[in-house]
């Protein structure tokens, strides 16, 4: 497919109509998806020459992909409602305030360190919901709460969920693995700092960056050094996760070193302990990590179900591969599944405790299913839209334009490419899939090191996630706080756009 000014514009459409209406309109995000997603399909028709036929099989694409993304919506709304109804919230907030009553070290120490510890051994958006939850929980005000967390583990979406998006990265664009991650996780140093600096300056402005440089700087000098040790050791799938353990370990030192309150008892619930308010928490981490275990991985049954689509040419010569077992779902491997078992486990154990009685368990599953159902909608509406962008050929299209627009100033676009990939897929696997072959070409075209142009793709890709719809909606709709999404797409657009220009001008001035 040749490109075209024309064809560059249209593909603009629907993605400046889907930031526009939700975030400055602020139209339902519902109808939002559903006007982008109306918009994506006439300009495929219309624009890209799309058939009927390859119309819907692009529309069947995004409702499987979508099914992957909703259950993962409602074991974590939940598994919210476990926790909160409970009680085990305000356990949580009160032991926390015994720790320290520092906010400023709490957000750090769970938005941009815990988080990512949580988002290297599962991710798929849980680190949203769980720590978005548990940080609302304590007190803190949702938009701030849900912004940070999204900023805050964007720096470890790279190498996080057992590095399945660099991998990705590695296979599409035919590079050395250790190689490019050794090159991928020295430019990760920039964003891991960045992130941090964003999330206290959301909790405080430049104050809070100023009284928190001296423990930004340095925890995000160990978590991007033990990142960087762990790829060169061999396991890039580990980096995102020790990373942020080591940096999770050095805020928890911290905030017990600045406890300056007695602890106070919770009122609410006196006979509940910390360790029993946090084991749903401990549940949930435990089964993931145990199920990483290669033994065990082995002897699990393979219960998953996918769906296998024929490939096709557009009309224009855009060229889609055949999918066989598209968007695969594994049961037993699934985040929804840890969800639900720390769900349930916790529903049981608190019954048997006498912190909940059998009627709150109907409150819980009504509670959840009105949560969830219309985020679910929404989630379906707009990966029909990616994958109508995608295999209708505008996605590339956008890239192949910004290409062209760039010539020798690509090293600072290159990230934002990442971005948009990020941004519509809600996933950052997604993103290297579909621009880290067009980001090699690119490179070997005006001879450029392919290992940094990958790794600013990599980083791209790992930042956008912050902005992407999907996640958003995700911690929205686990705290049930529909209504906030354009709110924090404005604000995590603007720290993501400013974090990935310091990287895309770091990187053309070392190239």
């Amino acid at each position: 497919m040749e490109f075209s000014i024309g064809l560059w514009i249209s593909a603009m459409v629907p993605i400046v109509l889907l930031l526009f209406t939700i975030s400055y309109l602020k139209i339902k995000s519902t109808i939002a998806a559903l006007l982008s997603l109306i918009t994506a399909l006439i300009i495929a028709v219309i624009n890209y020459k799309l058939t009927f036929g390859q119309l819907g099989i692009a529309v069947a694409k995004g409702a499987s992909l979508s099914l992957y993304v909703i259950l993962i919506i409602m074991g974590a709304i939940f598994l919210y409602n476990v926790v909160k109804i409970v009680g085990a919230f305000e356990v949580i907030k009160d032991f926390m305030l015994g720790l320290s009553g520092d906010k400023l070290l709490q957000i750090l120490a769970l938005a941009w360190a815990f988080s990512s510890f949580i988002q290297g051994i599962s991710g798929f958006g849980v680190p949203v919901a769980v720590i978005g939850s548990l940080m609302v929980g304590m007190g803190f005000d949702p938009l701030v709460a849900l912004s940070a967390v999204l900023i805050g583990h964007s720096w470890s979406i790279g190498f996080g969920s057992m590095g399945s998006s660099f991998y990705a990265l590695s296979l599409v664009t035919g590079l050395e693995p250790i190689r490019l991650g050794l090159v991928s996780t020295l430019l990760f140093y920039l964003p891991i700092i960045i992130t941090g600096l964003s999330v206290a300056h959301l909790q405080g402005g430049v104050k809070a960056i100023k009284s928190s440089l001296k423990y930004i700087l340095p925890i995000g000098l160990v978590m991007g050094t033990v990142q960087l040790g762990v790829v060169k050791l061999g396991f890039p799938h580990l980096a995102s996760l020790l990373g942020g353990l080591s940096g999770s370990l050095l805020f928890l030192i911290l905030l017990n070193g600045n406890n300056k309150e007695k602890k106070r008892k919770n009122k609410n619930n006196e006979g509940m302990s910390i360790k029993l308010a946090l084991l749903p928490y401990f549940i949930l981490i435990g089964t993931a990590l145990i199920s990483q275990v290669p033994l065990l991985e082995n002897l699990l049954p393979e219960w998953s179900v996918g769906f296998s689509y024929p490939g096709f040419t557009t009309m224009l010569g855009y060229q889609v591969q055949p999918e066989e077992g598209y968007a695969v779902i594994d049961f037993l491997s699934h985040p929804v599944t840890f969800l639900l078992l720390a769900g349930v486990l916790g529903i049981i154990i608190y019954l048997l405790k006498g912190f909940l009685v059998s009627r709150q368990i109907k409150e819980i599953l009504k509670t959840s299913y009105q949560q969830g159902i219309s985020s679910s909608l929404t989630v379906l509406l707009l990966m029909m839209m990616a994958l109508v962008m995608n295999d209708s050929g505008m996605l590339y299209m956008f890239a192949q334009g910004m290409i062209e627009v760039s010539s020798n100033y690509f090293p600072i676009i290159s990230p934002f490419i990442g971005i948009l990939g990020a941004f519509l897929t809600g996933s950052t696997t997604s993103s290297n899939v579909l621009f880290g072959g067009v980001q090699i070409g690119v490179a070997e075209l005006l001879e450029l090191p392919p290992y940094l142009i990958a790794a600013s793709q990599a980083v791209g890709a790992s930042l956008g996630s912050a902005v992407a719809p999907a996640k958003i909606l995700l911690g929205v709709s686990t705290i049930g706080a529909l209504g906030l999404e354009g709110n924090i797409l404005k604000i995590t657009l603007g720290y993501t756009l400013l974090s990935s220009l310091v990287v895309g001008v770091a990187l053309y001035l070392i190239i």
